[in-house]
């Protein structure tokens, strides 16, 4: 159990080093100035409005649309400011997560210590403000929620909700949000690259169902748009097509001012990619074709059903995540394959496989035994948390076929 926390406590912390390090390394007392002003603007103006109501010079319609107005604006300002913040200097913002996950992979211990166990990189003043805006800025995507759910109509609300939601990294609820607001997310290439990214956050860094359509429309019509170059890259990278992910990287990296922070980091990912490619090579005998080498991963993989056991279907929402994932039956907990769905679409047939590695040292069919679970995530989050419902198999051996495995437990 022990080394099971430990392995997911790594994978977590590599996501908060992916989204962090831009923050940390870009924001300074500028950017914890501009949300402190935004805060401030927001305060005053909420106050002068409550003055107006109770002087009499608003209609209490008339101050709901106006509060309601402003909560808008002071929501719309955030996104951008935090777009801004991440943003290099680039014809477009690279997204936050694709450059460290291939980057940082093997060294997310150490990154962490670095980014975040360095109290230089921390101004106590800036955070202060932060925090006291980010308690603001929930209240506000909350009750912008709360408005959408009685006018569930308003595309462009649900965008913005899934956006707002992404900035405070509720990504979950994010994906919701962005399936709510369906055509809207396809008005221009930087709002299909969010869903895009998204699907990044959520699926260990592969881009799956609706992102991935859209990231192909992007690369279709924009194929110089950098944030998709860099996302189909890392596409590439964790599906480990290596040679991909050296040809998308290498294309954006030569858009890039030679020797920037986000050069050296794009480069460092491509040596990675073909460090790792180069590994694959060397470990291919002379007799051994590349036809034979997927024949024999093809043997490795594992594959069953899923169903949610009648008695706890009522603990359960239709659009709560469920993950299926294989992991040893003895050693370390970590996942070694994973794929995401939800509750409606159980009961679903499911097959396992190197492809969903979460990282190319850790693979299915390198275990000698395995067991495969089944888990739904009421928060969406991939940590197992109280009152999750899940469900296992006994150890199988990689190339297992038909299991069945009947998520009937409930987390304590």
């Amino acid at each position: 159990m022990t080394a099971f926390w430990i392995s997911t406590g790594l994978l977590t912390l590599l996501v908060l080093a992916v989204l962090c390090w831009p923050l940390l390394r870009r924001h300074g007392g500028a950017g914890a100035s501009r949300k402190a002003i935004n805060t401030a603007i927001y305060r005053d103006q909420l106050a002068e409005l409550e003055r107006d109501l109770a002087s009499g010079v608003l209609s209490q319609a008339d101050y709901g649309s106006a509060r309601d107005e402003l909560e808008r604006r002071v929501l719309e300002d955030v996104a951008a400011a935090e777009v801004a913040d991440a943003a290099p200097l680039t014809p477009r913002r690279l997204p936050r997560t694709a450059l460290a996950l291939a980057v940082t992979l093997p060294l997310a211990a150490a990154v962490l210590y670095v980014v975040l166990g360095t109290p230089a990189a921390l101004d106590p003043a800036a955070r202060e403000g932060q925090q006291a805006s980010a308690a603001e800025i929930e209240k506000m995507v909350d009750a912008l929620a709360a408005k959408l759910e009685k006018d569930p109509g308003n595309l462009e609300g649900w965008a913005m909700l899934g956006r707002s939601y992404m900035v405070t990294g509720r990504f979950a609820d994010a994906a919701k949000a962005f399936d709510k607001a369906g055509a809207a997310m396809e008005a221009s290439s930087e709002m299909m690259l969010q869903v895009a990214e998204l699907s990044a956050e959520l699926n260990q860094g592969r881009v799956e169902g609706r992102g991935r359509d859209l990231l192909q429309r992007v690369l279709k019509d924009e194929p110089q748009n950098p944030q998709a170059l860099v996302l189909a890259g890392t596409d590439a990278f964790f599906r480990s097509n290596f040679a991909d992910a050296v040809r998308h990287w290498e294309a954006v990296l030569a858009m890039l001012p030679p020797g920037s922070p986000d050069a050296q980091n794009l480069a460092a990912g491509i040596e990675k990619a073909k460090s790792q490619l180069g590994a694959g090579k060397a470990s291919a005998s002379p007799n051994t074709s590349p036809k034979a080498g997927t024949e024999a991963a093809a043997g490795k993989t594992v594959s069953g059903r899923v169903e949610l056991a009648p008695a706890l279907k009522a603990k359960a929402a239709p659009d709560d995540v469920v993950f299926i994932f294989a992991r040893a039956a003895e050693g370390p907990r970590m996942p070694l394959a994973v794929v995401r769905t939800r509750v409606a679409d159980l009961p679903r047939e499911f097959t396992l496989d190197d492809s969903m590695a979460l990282s190319p040292e850790f693979k299915l069919s390198s275990a000698g035994s395995l067991r495969i679970e089944a888990r739904v995530s009421r928060s969406g989050d991939a940590t197992a948390k109280p009152g999750d419902l899940r469900g296992e198999s006994g150890p199988v051996q990689p190339g297992a076929r038909k299991l069945s495995i009947v998520i009937d437990k409930v987390v304590e």
